[in-house]
Protein backbone atom coordinates (compact mmCIF):
# COMPACT_ATOMS: atom_id res chain seq x y z
CA UNK A 1 0.00 0.00 0.00
CA UNK A 2 1.35 3.47 -1.04
CA UNK A 3 2.06 5.99 1.35
CA UNK A 4 0.07 9.34 1.20
CA UNK A 5 2.48 12.75 1.19
CA UNK A 6 2.38 14.67 4.29
CA UNK A 7 1.03 17.38 2.94
CA UNK A 8 -1.99 15.59 1.49
CA UNK A 9 -2.15 13.82 5.07
CA UNK A 10 -2.99 18.11 6.55
CA UNK A 11 -6.80 18.74 6.73
CA UNK A 12 -8.11 21.33 4.61
CA UNK A 13 -9.14 24.71 6.19
CA UNK A 14 -12.57 24.50 7.26
CA UNK A 15 -15.44 27.49 7.83
CA UNK A 16 -15.16 27.42 11.60
CA UNK A 17 -11.02 28.70 11.13
CA UNK A 18 -11.85 31.12 8.82
CA UNK A 19 -14.94 32.33 11.15
CA UNK A 20 -12.14 32.38 14.00
CA UNK A 21 -9.30 34.45 12.43
CA UNK A 22 -12.17 36.81 10.96
CA UNK A 23 -13.46 37.26 14.97
CA UNK A 24 -9.20 38.23 15.45
CA UNK A 25 -9.26 40.98 13.16
CA UNK A 26 -12.44 42.16 14.50
CA UNK A 27 -11.10 42.46 17.77
CA UNK A 28 -7.83 43.92 16.74
CA UNK A 29 -9.35 46.10 14.44
CA UNK A 30 -12.17 47.31 18.08
CA UNK A 31 -8.71 47.84 19.76
CA UNK A 32 -7.15 49.90 17.22
CA UNK A 33 -10.04 51.64 17.12
CA UNK A 34 -10.20 52.65 20.75
CA UNK A 35 -6.25 52.88 20.86
CA UNK A 36 -7.08 55.79 17.47
CA UNK A 37 -9.81 57.43 19.68
CA UNK A 38 -7.62 57.79 22.98
CA UNK A 39 -4.56 59.19 21.12
CA UNK A 40 -6.99 61.57 19.11
CA UNK A 41 -8.00 62.80 22.44
CA UNK A 42 -4.81 62.92 23.33
CA UNK A 43 -4.12 65.13 20.74
CA UNK A 44 -7.22 67.51 21.68
CA UNK A 45 -6.37 67.41 25.18
CA UNK A 46 -2.81 68.96 24.00
CA UNK A 47 -4.46 71.31 21.83
CA UNK A 48 -6.30 72.49 24.26
CA UNK A 49 -3.31 72.91 26.84
CA UNK A 50 -1.84 74.42 23.76
CA UNK A 51 -4.50 77.31 23.39
CA UNK A 52 -4.40 77.30 27.06
CA UNK A 53 -0.70 78.61 27.34
CA UNK A 54 -0.85 80.88 24.30
CA UNK A 55 -3.81 82.59 25.61
CA UNK A 56 -1.82 83.31 28.94
CA UNK A 57 1.15 84.49 27.36
CA UNK A 58 -0.71 86.35 25.13
CA UNK A 59 -2.73 87.88 28.34
CA UNK A 60 0.58 88.02 29.83
CA UNK A 61 1.84 90.69 26.83
CA UNK A 62 -1.75 92.57 26.40
CA UNK A 63 -1.42 93.47 30.33
CA UNK A 64 1.97 94.12 29.69
CA UNK A 65 1.70 96.06 26.74
CA UNK A 66 -1.14 96.25 25.20
CA UNK A 67 -4.48 99.11 26.20
CA UNK A 68 -6.59 98.19 28.75
CA UNK A 69 -10.55 98.76 28.30
CA UNK A 70 -10.58 100.26 31.92
CA UNK A 71 -7.32 102.83 31.07
CA UNK A 72 -8.00 106.07 32.93
CA UNK A 73 -7.66 109.20 31.23
CA UNK A 74 -6.67 110.80 34.47
CA UNK A 75 -3.17 110.17 34.97
CA UNK A 76 -1.84 111.26 38.83
CA UNK A 77 1.91 109.92 38.08
CA UNK A 78 5.04 110.25 40.01
CA UNK A 79 4.23 110.82 43.65
CA UNK A 80 6.33 111.01 46.51
CA UNK A 81 9.87 109.21 44.81
CA UNK A 82 11.33 112.56 44.18
CA UNK A 83 10.28 113.99 47.01
CA UNK A 84 11.97 111.58 49.33
CA UNK A 85 15.16 111.39 47.13
CA UNK A 86 16.13 115.03 47.34
CA UNK A 87 15.09 115.36 51.28
CA UNK A 88 17.13 112.20 51.83
CA UNK A 89 20.03 113.48 49.73
CA UNK A 90 19.52 116.60 51.66
CA UNK A 91 21.46 118.93 49.25
CA UNK A 92 20.19 122.32 48.92
CA UNK A 93 21.54 123.98 45.82
CA UNK A 94 22.24 127.81 45.76
CA UNK A 95 21.45 128.27 49.56
CA UNK A 96 22.39 131.32 51.05
CA UNK A 97 21.68 132.30 54.96
CA UNK A 98 22.94 133.45 57.93
CA UNK A 99 22.42 132.00 61.84
CA UNK A 100 20.68 134.44 63.83
CA UNK A 101 19.48 135.46 67.14
CA UNK A 102 15.89 136.28 67.92
CA UNK A 103 15.46 137.36 71.73
CA UNK A 104 11.81 136.15 73.35
CA UNK A 105 10.89 136.96 76.51
CA UNK A 106 13.48 135.75 78.94
CA UNK A 107 15.57 133.38 76.73
CA UNK A 108 17.54 133.35 73.46
CA UNK A 109 16.63 131.53 70.50
CA UNK A 110 18.38 130.30 68.22
CA UNK A 111 17.35 130.30 64.41
CA UNK A 112 18.62 127.70 61.95
CA UNK A 113 20.16 128.92 58.50
CA UNK A 114 17.57 130.94 56.86
CA UNK A 115 16.70 130.60 53.10
CA UNK A 116 16.83 133.80 50.66
CA UNK A 117 14.97 134.09 47.53
CA UNK A 118 14.95 136.51 45.25
CA UNK A 119 11.97 138.06 43.64
CA UNK A 120 11.96 140.57 40.91
CA UNK A 121 11.15 143.93 41.58
CA UNK A 122 7.70 144.75 39.87
CA UNK A 123 6.24 141.41 42.04
CA UNK A 124 2.55 142.48 43.44
CA UNK A 125 2.52 142.86 47.29
CA UNK A 126 -0.33 142.84 49.77
CA UNK A 127 -0.07 143.28 53.54
CA UNK A 128 -2.40 141.47 55.91
CA UNK A 129 -2.27 142.55 59.49
CA UNK A 130 -2.58 140.10 62.20
CA UNK A 131 -4.69 140.90 65.50
CA UNK A 132 -3.65 139.23 68.26
CA UNK A 133 -4.11 139.35 72.20
CA UNK A 134 -1.33 141.40 74.07
CA UNK A 135 0.39 138.05 75.99
CA UNK A 136 1.32 138.60 80.01
CA UNK A 137 4.63 138.76 80.96
CA UNK A 138 6.59 136.46 83.47
CA UNK A 139 6.53 139.65 86.04
CA UNK A 140 2.50 139.65 85.98
CA UNK A 141 2.31 142.34 84.25
CA UNK A 142 0.16 143.05 80.46
CA UNK A 143 2.75 143.81 77.30
CA UNK A 144 2.24 146.92 75.84
CA UNK A 145 2.89 146.79 71.89
CA UNK A 146 5.07 148.88 70.39
CA UNK A 147 5.78 147.96 67.59
CA UNK A 148 5.48 145.07 64.71
CA UNK A 149 6.99 142.27 63.00
CA UNK A 150 6.79 141.78 59.39
CA UNK A 151 7.58 138.63 57.72
CA UNK A 152 7.39 137.86 53.76
CA UNK A 153 5.98 134.74 52.19
CA UNK A 154 5.85 134.09 48.56
CA UNK A 155 2.55 133.21 47.80
CA UNK A 156 1.30 131.16 44.11
CA UNK A 157 -2.07 131.33 42.96
CA UNK A 158 -2.18 129.60 39.44
CA UNK A 159 -0.38 131.82 36.66
CA UNK A 160 -0.13 134.56 39.88
CA UNK A 161 3.17 135.41 41.75
CA UNK A 162 2.46 137.41 45.00
CA UNK A 163 4.49 138.54 47.44
CA UNK A 164 2.45 138.54 50.58
CA UNK A 165 3.53 140.42 53.34
CA UNK A 166 2.39 139.35 56.92
CA UNK A 167 2.32 141.96 59.91
CA UNK A 168 2.42 140.72 63.15
CA UNK A 169 2.00 142.59 66.28
CA UNK A 170 5.06 142.68 68.37
CA UNK A 171 4.34 143.15 72.10
CA UNK A 172 6.87 144.12 75.60
CA UNK A 173 6.80 144.40 78.92
CA UNK A 174 7.17 147.86 79.93
CA UNK A 175 7.42 146.91 83.48
CA UNK A 176 10.59 144.89 82.65
CA UNK A 177 12.36 147.74 81.33
CA UNK A 178 15.36 148.90 82.16
CA UNK A 179 16.39 145.49 83.90
CA UNK A 180 19.57 144.03 82.78
CA UNK A 181 18.77 141.94 79.57
CA UNK A 182 17.87 144.04 76.71
CA UNK A 183 14.84 145.24 75.45
CA UNK A 184 12.84 141.78 74.21
CA UNK A 185 9.58 141.73 72.13
CA UNK A 186 7.16 139.12 72.12
CA UNK A 187 5.06 138.34 68.16
CA UNK A 188 2.19 136.90 67.86
CA UNK A 189 2.39 134.28 65.37
CA UNK A 190 -0.26 132.43 63.03
CA UNK A 191 -1.89 129.05 62.68
CA UNK A 192 0.51 128.51 59.28
CA UNK A 193 2.03 124.91 59.25
CA UNK A 194 4.74 126.94 57.31
CA UNK A 195 5.34 129.21 59.70
CA UNK A 196 8.76 131.22 59.39
CA UNK A 197 9.52 129.64 56.02
CA UNK A 198 9.19 131.36 52.58
CA UNK A 199 6.39 129.23 51.06
CA UNK A 200 2.81 130.45 51.51
CA UNK A 201 -0.06 127.35 51.86
CA UNK A 202 -0.97 128.57 48.26
CA UNK A 203 2.52 127.75 46.99
CA UNK A 204 2.81 124.50 48.86
CA UNK A 205 -0.70 123.70 48.02
CA UNK A 206 0.13 123.88 44.19
CA UNK A 207 3.06 122.30 44.44
CA UNK A 208 1.19 119.17 46.25
CA UNK A 209 -2.01 119.25 43.92
CA UNK A 210 0.57 119.89 40.57
CA UNK A 211 2.74 116.34 41.72
CA UNK A 212 -0.26 114.12 42.89
CA UNK A 213 -3.03 115.50 41.04
CA UNK A 214 -1.50 116.71 37.50
CA UNK A 215 1.30 114.48 37.60
CA UNK A 216 3.77 117.41 37.74
CA UNK A 217 7.42 116.15 38.53
CA UNK A 218 8.94 118.50 41.12
CA UNK A 219 12.02 118.63 38.40
CA UNK A 220 9.30 119.93 35.79
CA UNK A 221 7.79 122.10 38.51
CA UNK A 222 11.44 123.75 38.91
CA UNK A 223 11.64 124.55 35.42
CA UNK A 224 7.85 126.42 35.18
CA UNK A 225 9.03 128.28 38.25
CA UNK A 226 12.36 129.64 36.79
CA UNK A 227 10.14 130.94 33.93
CA UNK A 228 8.24 132.84 36.03
CA UNK A 229 11.70 134.43 37.47
CA UNK A 230 10.92 132.06 40.81
CA UNK A 231 14.19 130.59 41.72
CA UNK A 232 12.72 127.12 43.64
CA UNK A 233 14.48 124.10 43.38
CA UNK A 234 12.76 120.58 43.87
CA UNK A 235 15.05 120.07 47.07
CA UNK A 236 13.56 122.96 48.87
CA UNK A 237 9.88 121.90 47.37
CA UNK A 238 10.59 118.01 48.37
CA UNK A 239 11.47 119.08 52.24
CA UNK A 240 8.57 121.47 52.59
CA UNK A 241 6.20 118.60 51.14
CA UNK A 242 8.05 115.83 53.83
CA UNK A 243 7.91 118.58 56.73
CA UNK A 244 4.01 119.34 56.12
CA UNK A 245 3.30 115.58 55.74
CA UNK A 246 4.82 114.78 59.14
CA UNK A 247 3.04 117.79 61.14
CA UNK A 248 -0.67 116.87 59.55
CA UNK A 249 -0.43 112.67 60.87
CA UNK A 250 -3.35 113.62 63.41
CA UNK A 251 -5.57 114.55 59.91
CA UNK A 252 -4.87 111.15 58.86
CA UNK A 253 -5.91 109.84 62.08
CA UNK A 254 -9.35 112.44 62.01
CA UNK A 255 -9.66 110.78 58.42
CA UNK A 256 -9.28 107.41 60.15
CA UNK A 257 -12.69 108.54 62.25
CA UNK A 258 -14.03 109.40 59.75
CA UNK A 259 -14.69 106.76 57.17
CA UNK A 260 -15.84 104.40 60.69
CA UNK A 261 -19.21 106.71 60.01
CA UNK A 262 -19.70 104.99 56.54
CA UNK A 263 -21.91 102.52 56.43
CA UNK A 264 -19.94 100.87 53.30
CA UNK A 265 -16.25 100.84 52.30
CA UNK A 266 -15.10 100.01 49.11
CA UNK A 267 -11.32 98.35 49.09
CA UNK A 268 -8.91 97.82 47.28
CA UNK A 269 -4.48 97.34 47.12
CA UNK A 270 -1.79 97.58 45.14
CA UNK A 271 1.80 97.24 45.53
CA UNK A 272 4.66 99.25 46.45
CA UNK A 273 8.76 98.64 46.36
CA UNK A 274 10.20 100.06 49.77
CA UNK A 275 14.07 100.38 49.53
CA UNK A 276 14.99 100.99 52.48
CA UNK A 277 13.71 99.22 55.22
CA UNK A 278 13.95 99.47 59.01
CA UNK A 279 14.93 95.42 60.16
CA UNK A 280 15.45 94.36 56.42
CA UNK A 281 17.40 91.49 55.72
CA UNK A 282 20.95 93.33 54.06
CA UNK A 283 20.44 90.88 51.52
CA UNK A 284 17.67 92.11 50.39
CA UNK A 285 17.84 94.86 47.54
CA UNK A 286 14.29 95.84 47.63
CA UNK A 287 11.38 95.02 49.59
CA UNK A 288 7.73 94.57 48.44
CA UNK A 289 5.09 96.86 50.42
CA UNK A 290 1.18 97.72 49.23
CA UNK A 291 -0.91 100.69 49.53
CA UNK A 292 -4.20 99.47 51.17
CA UNK A 293 -7.13 101.95 49.66
CA UNK A 294 -10.48 102.42 51.41
CA UNK A 295 -13.26 104.35 49.90
CA UNK A 296 -16.35 105.55 51.88
CA UNK A 297 -20.02 105.28 50.74
CA UNK A 298 -23.21 107.01 52.44
CA UNK A 299 -26.47 105.64 52.67
CA UNK A 300 -27.76 107.56 49.75
CA UNK A 301 -25.29 105.76 47.71
CA UNK A 302 -22.56 108.89 47.51
CA UNK A 303 -18.85 109.30 47.53
CA UNK A 304 -17.77 110.02 51.01
CA UNK A 305 -13.31 110.66 51.93
CA UNK A 306 -11.11 108.20 50.53
CA UNK A 307 -8.09 106.84 53.04
CA UNK A 308 -4.91 105.52 51.43
CA UNK A 309 -2.67 103.32 54.60
CA UNK A 310 0.94 102.45 53.72
CA UNK A 311 1.53 98.80 54.70
CA UNK A 312 4.74 96.79 54.95
CA UNK A 313 3.43 93.35 54.25
CA UNK A 314 -0.12 92.06 52.85
CA UNK A 315 -0.63 89.63 55.59
CA UNK A 316 -4.14 88.64 56.76
CA UNK A 317 -3.01 89.91 60.44
CA UNK A 318 -1.96 93.43 58.52
CA UNK A 319 -5.22 93.77 56.48
CA UNK A 320 -7.87 92.34 58.68
CA UNK A 321 -6.58 94.76 61.58
CA UNK A 322 -8.21 97.93 59.58
CA UNK A 323 -11.80 96.35 60.22
CA UNK A 324 -11.12 95.66 63.81
CA UNK A 325 -13.44 98.69 65.02
CA UNK A 326 -15.76 98.39 61.65
CA UNK A 327 -19.44 97.08 61.88
CA UNK A 328 -20.59 98.31 58.31
CA UNK A 329 -20.29 96.56 54.71
CA UNK A 330 -17.23 95.84 53.03
CA UNK A 331 -17.06 95.55 49.36
CA UNK A 332 -13.86 93.65 47.77
CA UNK A 333 -12.11 91.32 45.11
CA UNK A 334 -12.07 87.92 46.06
CA UNK A 335 -8.42 87.98 47.85
CA UNK A 336 -8.37 85.11 50.75
CA UNK A 337 -7.39 87.91 53.18
CA UNK A 338 -10.97 89.78 52.79
CA UNK A 339 -12.19 86.03 53.85
CA UNK A 340 -9.90 85.81 56.78
CA UNK A 341 -11.07 89.39 58.32
CA UNK A 342 -14.47 88.81 57.85
CA UNK A 343 -14.01 85.32 59.46
CA UNK A 344 -12.59 87.47 62.34
CA UNK A 345 -14.39 90.85 62.72
CA UNK A 346 -18.62 90.71 62.53
CA UNK A 347 -18.51 93.16 59.11
CA UNK A 348 -20.58 92.26 55.81
CA UNK A 349 -18.72 91.13 53.47
CA UNK A 350 -20.12 91.76 49.64
CA UNK A 351 -17.98 90.64 46.04
CA UNK A 352 -17.52 92.53 42.94
CA UNK A 353 -19.11 91.37 39.68
CA UNK A 354 -16.33 93.32 37.89
CA UNK A 355 -13.42 90.78 39.00
CA UNK A 356 -15.76 88.01 37.85
CA UNK A 357 -16.31 89.26 34.52
CA UNK A 358 -13.05 90.25 34.18
CA UNK A 359 -11.85 86.54 34.07
CA UNK A 360 -13.60 86.27 30.60
CA UNK A 361 -13.07 89.60 29.06
CA UNK A 362 -9.30 88.49 29.52
CA UNK A 363 -10.24 85.52 27.43
CA UNK A 364 -11.36 87.62 24.65
CA UNK A 365 -8.71 90.33 24.34
CA UNK A 366 -6.37 87.03 23.37
CA UNK A 367 -8.97 84.98 21.83
CA UNK A 368 -12.02 86.95 19.91
CA UNK A 369 -13.52 83.48 18.73
CA UNK A 370 -13.51 82.09 22.06
CA UNK A 371 -16.89 81.30 21.63
CA UNK A 372 -18.10 80.38 25.41
CA UNK A 373 -16.44 83.31 26.69
CA UNK A 374 -18.56 85.72 24.42
CA UNK A 375 -21.28 84.16 25.97
CA UNK A 376 -20.24 85.10 29.36
CA UNK A 377 -19.39 88.40 28.76
CA UNK A 378 -22.60 89.18 26.89
CA UNK A 379 -24.77 87.93 29.70
CA UNK A 380 -22.64 90.35 32.01
CA UNK A 381 -23.41 92.71 29.54
CA UNK A 382 -26.84 92.94 29.93
CA UNK A 383 -26.92 92.74 34.01
CA UNK A 384 -24.27 95.63 33.77
CA UNK A 385 -26.67 97.83 31.40
CA UNK A 386 -29.89 97.27 32.56
CA UNK A 387 -27.98 97.98 36.66
CA UNK A 388 -26.72 101.19 35.36
CA UNK A 389 -30.11 102.17 33.62
CA UNK A 390 -31.00 101.76 37.26
CA UNK A 391 -28.83 103.83 39.24
CA UNK A 392 -29.48 106.66 36.90
CA UNK A 393 -33.29 106.46 37.20
CA UNK A 394 -32.34 106.73 41.08
CA UNK A 395 -29.93 109.43 41.09
CA UNK A 396 -32.38 111.51 38.78
CA UNK A 397 -34.63 114.45 39.94
CA UNK A 398 -37.37 111.62 41.57
CA UNK A 399 -35.54 108.90 42.80
CA UNK A 400 -37.38 105.79 44.64
CA UNK A 401 -37.68 105.08 48.57
CA UNK A 402 -35.34 102.96 49.40
CA UNK A 403 -37.72 99.66 49.98
CA UNK A 404 -39.08 100.84 46.01
CA UNK A 405 -35.70 100.65 44.97
CA UNK A 406 -34.90 97.65 46.80
CA UNK A 407 -37.49 95.72 45.57
CA UNK A 408 -37.27 97.18 41.82
CA UNK A 409 -33.58 96.38 42.07
CA UNK A 410 -33.71 92.72 42.79
CA UNK A 411 -37.10 92.12 40.60
CA UNK A 412 -34.79 93.21 37.32
CA UNK A 413 -31.21 92.14 38.46
CA UNK A 414 -32.87 88.69 39.51
CA UNK A 415 -33.68 87.80 36.39
CA UNK A 416 -30.21 88.91 34.64
CA UNK A 417 -28.41 87.08 38.24
CA UNK A 418 -30.09 83.74 37.30
CA UNK A 419 -29.40 83.33 33.45
CA UNK A 420 -25.73 84.07 34.50
CA UNK A 421 -25.93 81.27 37.41
CA UNK A 422 -27.64 78.82 34.69
CA UNK A 423 -24.79 78.99 32.49
CA UNK A 424 -22.36 78.64 35.00
CA UNK A 425 -23.64 75.10 36.25
CA UNK A 426 -24.38 74.22 32.56
CA UNK A 427 -20.88 74.02 31.64
CA UNK A 428 -19.03 73.64 34.95
CA UNK A 429 -16.87 70.85 34.53
CA UNK A 430 -17.14 71.00 30.89
CA UNK A 431 -14.03 72.81 29.92
CA UNK A 432 -10.64 72.04 30.34
CA UNK A 433 -10.24 71.70 33.76
CA UNK A 434 -7.19 74.88 34.32
CA UNK A 435 -8.14 76.91 31.95
CA UNK A 436 -8.78 80.48 31.84
CA UNK A 437 -12.50 79.47 31.76
CA UNK A 438 -12.72 77.17 34.08
CA UNK A 439 -11.38 79.38 36.29
CA UNK A 440 -13.47 82.21 35.49
CA UNK A 441 -16.51 79.83 36.12
CA UNK A 442 -14.76 77.83 39.33
CA UNK A 443 -14.04 82.09 40.83
CA UNK A 444 -17.56 83.27 40.49
CA UNK A 445 -19.41 80.31 41.02
CA UNK A 446 -17.03 79.83 44.53
CA UNK A 447 -18.29 83.25 45.50
CA UNK A 448 -21.65 83.56 43.88
CA UNK A 449 -23.40 84.56 47.55
CA UNK A 450 -21.16 86.98 48.10
CA UNK A 451 -21.35 88.36 44.43
CA UNK A 452 -24.86 89.37 44.92
CA UNK A 453 -25.45 90.15 48.23
CA UNK A 454 -25.22 93.40 47.06
CA UNK A 455 -29.02 93.25 46.66
CA UNK A 456 -29.93 93.44 50.26
CA UNK A 457 -28.28 97.16 50.49
CA UNK A 458 -29.96 100.14 48.90
CA UNK A 459 -26.53 102.07 49.13
CA UNK A 460 -24.40 99.43 47.71
CA UNK A 461 -23.47 98.23 43.32
CA UNK A 462 -22.30 95.53 42.01
CA UNK A 463 -19.09 96.67 41.69
CA UNK A 464 -16.08 97.77 43.71
CA UNK A 465 -15.28 100.23 40.40
CA UNK A 466 -15.46 103.06 43.27
CA UNK A 467 -12.18 102.51 45.20
CA UNK A 468 -10.46 101.30 41.70
CA UNK A 469 -11.02 104.53 40.65
CA UNK A 470 -9.37 106.23 43.34
CA UNK A 471 -6.61 103.46 43.18
CA UNK A 472 -5.88 103.15 39.32
CA UNK A 473 -4.20 106.94 39.29
CA UNK A 474 -1.51 105.88 42.12
CA UNK A 475 -0.74 102.15 40.00
CA UNK A 476 -0.73 103.96 37.18
CA UNK A 477 1.95 106.47 38.68
CA UNK A 478 3.64 103.39 40.48
CA UNK A 479 4.49 102.49 36.61
CA UNK A 480 6.45 106.07 36.54
CA UNK A 481 8.38 106.47 39.82
CA UNK A 482 9.03 102.57 40.66
CA UNK A 483 9.08 102.47 44.10
CA UNK A 484 9.64 104.86 47.22
CA UNK A 485 12.78 104.98 49.37
CA UNK A 486 11.72 105.30 52.94
CA UNK A 487 8.54 103.90 54.84
CA UNK A 488 8.02 107.53 55.88
CA UNK A 489 7.82 108.66 51.96
CA UNK A 490 5.54 105.66 51.51
CA UNK A 491 3.27 107.59 54.52
CA UNK A 492 3.50 110.73 53.16
CA UNK A 493 2.35 110.21 49.64
CA UNK A 494 -0.41 108.02 51.17
CA UNK A 495 -1.57 110.71 53.33
CA UNK A 496 -1.23 113.39 50.14
CA UNK A 497 -3.52 111.28 48.22
CA UNK A 498 -5.70 110.39 50.64
CA UNK A 499 -6.63 114.23 50.88
CA UNK A 500 -6.53 114.83 47.23
CA UNK A 501 -8.85 111.84 46.14
CA UNK A 502 -11.01 112.90 49.12
CA UNK A 503 -11.51 116.41 47.89
CA UNK A 504 -11.82 115.38 44.10
CA UNK A 505 -15.24 112.38 45.28
CA UNK A 506 -16.47 115.52 47.68
CA UNK A 507 -16.35 117.76 45.15
CA UNK A 508 -14.05 119.78 46.37
CA UNK A 509 -11.61 122.17 44.93
CA UNK A 510 -8.06 120.05 46.02
CA UNK A 511 -6.11 123.50 45.69
CA UNK A 512 -8.35 125.49 48.01
CA UNK A 513 -8.95 122.77 50.63
CA UNK A 514 -4.76 122.49 51.13
CA UNK A 515 -4.75 125.98 51.07
CA UNK A 516 -6.84 126.32 53.99
CA UNK A 517 -5.42 122.92 55.73
CA UNK A 518 -2.08 124.44 55.32
CA UNK A 519 -2.77 127.37 56.76
CA UNK A 520 -4.66 126.69 59.74
CA UNK A 521 -3.48 122.75 60.97
CA UNK A 522 -0.88 124.78 63.27
CA UNK A 523 -3.71 125.83 65.58
CA UNK A 524 -5.45 122.84 65.81
CA UNK A 525 -4.32 121.06 69.31
CA UNK A 526 -7.26 118.39 69.94
CA UNK A 527 -9.06 115.76 68.18
CA UNK A 528 -11.83 117.61 67.48
CA UNK A 529 -9.90 120.50 65.61
CA UNK A 530 -8.24 117.72 63.66
CA UNK A 531 -11.70 116.03 62.65
CA UNK A 532 -12.83 119.59 62.10
CA UNK A 533 -10.51 119.81 59.18
CA UNK A 534 -11.12 116.55 57.38
CA UNK A 535 -12.48 116.64 53.55
CA UNK A 536 -16.24 117.41 53.75
CA UNK A 537 -16.84 119.32 56.85
CA UNK A 538 -14.70 122.18 56.71
CA UNK A 539 -15.72 125.87 55.09
CA UNK A 540 -13.46 126.57 52.69
CA UNK A 541 -14.75 130.22 50.95
CA UNK A 542 -12.62 132.63 52.78
CA UNK A 543 -9.69 131.20 51.16
CA UNK A 544 -11.90 132.56 47.89
CA UNK A 545 -11.36 135.94 49.93
CA UNK A 546 -7.80 135.00 50.32
CA UNK A 547 -7.35 134.57 46.84
CA UNK A 548 -8.82 138.33 45.94
CA UNK A 549 -6.80 139.84 48.02
CA UNK A 550 -3.51 137.60 46.40
CA UNK A 551 -5.27 139.06 42.77
CA UNK A 552 -5.62 142.50 43.79
CA UNK A 553 -2.24 143.55 44.73
CA UNK A 554 -0.45 145.51 42.78
CA UNK A 555 3.50 145.86 42.07
CA UNK A 556 5.58 148.61 43.54
CA UNK A 557 5.97 151.08 40.07
CA UNK A 558 9.36 152.68 42.01
CA UNK A 559 10.86 149.50 42.80
CA UNK A 560 13.58 148.96 40.88
CA UNK A 561 16.10 146.33 43.31
CA UNK A 562 14.38 142.60 44.11
CA UNK A 563 12.94 141.49 46.83
CA UNK A 564 14.63 139.44 49.24
CA UNK A 565 13.04 136.71 50.97
CA UNK A 566 14.20 134.97 53.93
CA UNK A 567 12.98 131.70 56.00
CA UNK A 568 13.52 128.31 57.69
CA UNK A 569 14.43 125.65 54.86
CA UNK A 570 11.24 123.67 56.05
Amino acid sequence: MEKTPLAEQQTSPTVATYSAEIDLLKDQNSTLKVRVQALEDELALEKARSEHFKNLFLNSRQKQYGKSSEASEQLNLNLFDEAELENLIDVIENTEGEVTEQKVCSFTRRVGRSRILKVDPNTPIVDINHDGEAPECECGSNMEQVGEFTRDTLAVIPATKVIVRHHYPQFRCSNCLGEENEEQLVTVSDDSLLSGTICDSSLLATVVVDKMQYSLPLYRQEQRFASMGIDLSRQVMSGWMMNVAHQLKPLGRALERAIHEYPLWNVDETGLRVLKVPDAKASDSSYDAYMFVRSSVDREGRAGPVLFNYLDRRTNESVASFFEDYRGVVQSDGLEVYSYASQKYPFTSLGCMIHARRKATDILKTNKKAKLAGELVSLYATFFHHEGLLLDRQRGPNPLSEEEYLKKRREILSVDLDAIKRWLDEHQGKVLKGSSLDSAINYTLKRWEKLTRFLDYSWATSTNQLVENCIRPFALGRKNFLFCITPQGAEASALYFSLIESCKKLDMDSHKYLTYVFNKGGGCKSDADWDALVPGRVDISEVDHYYDLISSAKADPERKEPYILRGKRH
